[in-house]
């Protein structure tokens, strides 16, 4: 009697679990460890300004017209520990072509707790410090790591969530096809001196 009503239970639990995320009642699961291409016209993500962790204040506009990977992590999250030491082989690679990664930690956890965390993961990359976790509300981060690519305009290219194989081809070649392309602003100004005789 007593395993019916726990089996009636999960099935319950599933059931619900089913119509939730299928019939429409939750927003659709996200996709984990993909690194996924930006639709045209996706929202860009909105300005913002942490402390780093060197004490000075960071803002996401202060690096338009470089192309960005901004990853949103904490030092508690295990794919984290993993991710931010890629992602700094990836910046040594292509910093000197324009690439800037900026990355944001969620940790309630002091700057100084979170300055030897990066010390010890040699990151050389600047890292910021959203000790409030305001990022959810403003940036949709449920999860860490969330990393969105923006072009040089600051637009979303692409994202991932979880693990993405950032040296590998698609990545790859997505960096590179985004750091050729110039931004808007140099493009009509390219378009401009082109007209002139």
């Amino acid at each position: 009697m007593k395993f019916l009503a726990i089996r009636r239970g999960v099935i319950l639990v599933a059931a619900l679990w089913v119509v939730l995320f299928t019939a429409g009642g939750a927003k659709s699961a996200p996709t984990f460890n993909q690194l996924l291409i930006a639709p045209k016209g996706a929202t860009p993500p909105k300005d913002f300004s942490f402390p780093s962790l060197k004490g000075k204040v960071g803002k996401l506009s202060e690096v338009k017209g470089k192309l960005v990977l901004l990853a949103f992590f904490a030092t508690w999250c295990p794919l984290c520990n993993e991710e931010m030491p890629k992602l700094t082989r990836v910046y040594e690679k292509f910093k000197d072509k324009g690439l800037v990664v900026l990355a944001v930690s969620i940790d309630q956890a002091p700057a100084s707790f979170v300055k030897l965390w990066a010390e010890k993961k040699k990151l050389t990359y600047p890292v910021l410090h959203d000790q409030k976790y305001s990022v959810r509300r403003t940036h949709n981060v449920r999860f860490v790591p969330t990393i969105y690519v923006l072009d040089r305009d600051l637009q979303l290219a692409a994202w991932t969530i979880g693990q993405a194989n950032w040296e590998g081809k698609k990545a790859t070649d997505l960096i590179e096809r985004l750091l050729k392309a110039p931004s808007s602003a140099s493009a009509r100004s390219i378009k401009k001196t082109a007209r002139l005789p």
